[in-house]
């Protein structure tokens, strides 16, 4: 019973399927963030399990250590499809994460000793602020496909817009 009018199933899988061309990376992005942010917190949940809370921070940069090597992994492969050397763009998430991670170690403290929250309450708290900044830090930097010698970059990535008019 074809009358040519779209049925709003095909009409929704359209508008899903326009939605994630145009932000799928994102939505990547934040699914892997989700898996990411699980395991460090798990992580560093089972290392205060094991040695104790009295050295918190010290286990926030230990369960960091090993969570970026994982979290750069996912981000290669499912979110910015990189190529090149894995462990020559886990240096380079580092080199990103350091900041954050250096402003999340003072938002943990702040949240413990100043606030009196729960360690892992002032760990999500530190989580939210950090996720966004690493984004972009990630998107143009850590993921970035390096330009040959001479070549010119895209129109859309010197004006910043996720796509060529």
């Amino acid at each position: 019973m074809s009358d040519g009018t779209p049925s709003p199933t095909s009409t929704v899988a359209e508008k899903a399927k326009d939605v994630y061309a145009a932000h799928g990376e994102k939505l990547r992005y934040l699914v892997v963030g989700v898996w990411n942010t699980l395991f460090n917190g798990a992580l560093f949940a089972l290392i205060l399990r094991l040695f104790g809370r009295d050295l918190y921070l010290v286990w926030f940069w230990v369960a960091w250590t090993v969570s970026v090597v994982q979290s750069t992994a996912t981000m290669r492969f499912f979110v910015f499809h990189g190529t090149g050397r894995l462990w020559r763009q886990v240096g380079r998430a580092y080199f990103i994460y350091l900041p954050a991670q250096g402003l999340s170690t003072l938002i943990l403290w702040a949240g413990v000793q100043l606030a009196h929250l729960p360690v892992p309450i002032a760990w999500l708290a530190a989580v939210f602020v950090t996720t966004i900044c690493s984004y972009f830090g990630h998107k143009y930097f850590t993921f970035r496909v390096p330009l040959e010698v001479g070549e010119v970059a895209p129109e859309d990535m010197m004006n910043g817009s996720a796509h060529a008019d």
